[in-house]
């Protein structure tokens, strides 16, 4: 069977997975001929420039990286010379001049059932705001943000205790069996037999990326989901408020106050590991002004209620919370 090349534009651990896995797996009628990825970052407390995962996958299997967009020229050469571009969680914009270059363009597969969950953070969302699923879409791109025409879709539940890392595993694993579905009903028919449908952008809702702040809850906050307090609308996490606000889901949301517990809980399996949540507490044995930063390293919830197993203080180390609490005593 005659593969098709194809370039790979990806950036994070779990598109690394993906690349992987399309390594591996020589059913699938493809040939990488080079990847795509963002340039190398400082990573860690010693700033130690690193390469993405993408990166490091696609060097380990001796295949040419390129990780500056701005060599437009080298990359449009390039992609005139393959069948097609596949995009999966890149984190950064690819430039209208670039997306027909390829024979059948760019496709990607996106972590959400699109419309909904359009952008930065589509894993992160279904978690904070409680659903129950979520899935990826198969897309051919264009020029605006996941608003390309869907090819196809495939829904996965979400467990009660999925984290964000849990749910992009089973993401990946998903996305990987449908890209090879695709390819393959490709291969049989040829992409003009595929079918198109254009997205309802009247439905389509977007995410936004997560910062450092966004995981930041008051610790009276924290006090009430310990004990499965209702809140009001202003004490939720500013990304959920900001969301509910902007797609009108106030009466839906009225009743969900009552379980603090398991906003904050959710609030945590979306942002975990980064940013994670965290508050700012006055040990007890600390001066007032003293006040520290505390990160919420593992949790769950029993009753409805917050249950902190284990906490990192700033400048300190992991410890589980009931020891941190007879130390400190802030409950």
């Amino acid at each position: 069977m005659n593969k098709y090349s194809i370039a790979y534009f990806g950036t994070p651990g779990f598109s690394a997975m993906f690349l992987e896995k399309l390594l591996a797996d020589k059913e699938i009628p493809v040939k990488v001929e080079f990847v795509v990825t963002r340039h190398d970052k400082a990573v860690g407390r010693k700033q130690i420039i690193t390469p993405s995962p993408v990166k490091q996958i696609a060097l380990k299997n001796n295949i040419s990286v390129i990780d500056d967009l701005k060599k437009l020229q080298v990359i449009s050469y390039k992609l005139q010379e393959l069948d097609f571009a596949f995009l999966f969680a890149y984190g950064g914009f690819i430039p209208d001049n670039l997306l027909h270059q390829p024979r059948y363009g760019f496709l990607n597969t996106h972590p959400s059932l699109l419309p909904k969950y359009r952008g930065a953070s589509p894993m992160a969302y279904p978690l904070i705001l409680g659903d129950t699923e979520t899935g990826v879409t198969f897309i051919q791109l264009d020029e605006k943000l996941d608003q390309g025409p869907i090819i196809s879709q495939e829904k996965v539940g979400i467990a009660p205790t999925d984290l964000r890392s849990d749910l992009e595993n089973k993401l990946t694993e998903l996305s990987f069996q449908l890209f090879k579905k695709q390819v393959e009903q490709i291969a049989d028919s040829q992409k003009a037999t595929l079918k198109f449908i254009n997205q309802d952008n009247k439905a389509a809702t977007y995410t936004q990326k997560f910062t450092k702040e966004d995981g930041f809850i008051s610790f009276s906050i924290i006090e009430k989901a310990l004990n499965n307090s209702s809140l009001n609308f202003a004490e939720l996490p500013k990304p959920i408020l900001r969301y509910i606000e902007k797609y009108h889901l106030t009466e839906e949301w009225k009743a969900k106050l009552t379980d603090s517990g398991k906003i904050i809980y959710d609030y945590f399996r979306g942002l975990y590991p980064w940013p994670g949540i965290w508050t700012r507490v006055t040990p007890a044995r600390c001066a007032a002004v003293q006040q520290k930063r505390l990160k919420i390293t593992n949790c769950s919830l029993t009753n409805n209620k917050l249950i902190i197993k284990k906490v990192q203080l700033e400048g300190k180390k992991e410890v589980d919370f009931i020891t941190f609490n007879k130390a400190y005593k802030i409950l």
